[in-house]
């Protein structure tokens, strides 16, 4: 019986880590996008950057709601520490901040949607990796949210 109780924690905090490190992305995400916005005069760049901005806060908003707020053993918390050292590798959005700059739009573009689709990639396996269904159907909304931004990208770079 114990160590059905003790699985049951290590599942929570397994899917507490997940969160985390999705929202950690999706803050830094947040954070580019922001400021990008302010930096360009490119009203379809702008857009774009709207709609991302739109969805970090989304993302944000769903994963770090109420009943997603739990407390951490101090094991998950340690191994929440290590992982988040390991997640300091966030995508750089430096390359498409310098390429924005320039004016390389479709470049600087075409290096988001690089980046987004590897976080788009880390969001698909955590809706594998989570144990609570309500995890797995926040992360998978999260993960809709972003195939879709990355389309609306791809589709620009077409033009």
């Amino acid at each position: 019986m114990k160590s059905n109780v003790v699985q049951h924690q290590t599942d929570i905090n397994t899917d507490i880590i997940l969160i985390d490190e999705v929202v950690a992305s999706s803050q830094h995400s947040l954070a580019f996008y922001t400021q990008a916005i302010t930096a360009i005069d490119d009203y379809k760049l702008k857009r774009i950057f709207s709609m991302q901005i739109n969805i970090y806060q989304r993302i944000l908003a769903l994963l770090t709601s109420p009943q997603q707020h739990m407390v951490l053993s101090s094991t998950a918390q340690q191994t929440l520490s290590a992982r988040a050292r390991q997640t300091q590798k966030h995508a750089t959005y430096t390359q498409a901040q310098t390429l924005l700059h320039q004016e390389y739009f479709y470049e600087g573009v075409a290096h988001l949607i690089d980046i987004e689709q590897g976080r788009l990639t880390v969001l698909k396996q955590a809706v594998k990796q989570a144990y609570q269904p309500h995890t797995a159907q926040n992360l998978a909304e999260s993960a809709a949210w972003l195939q879709s931004s990355c389309d609306e990208m791809t589709s620009f770079c077409r033009r």
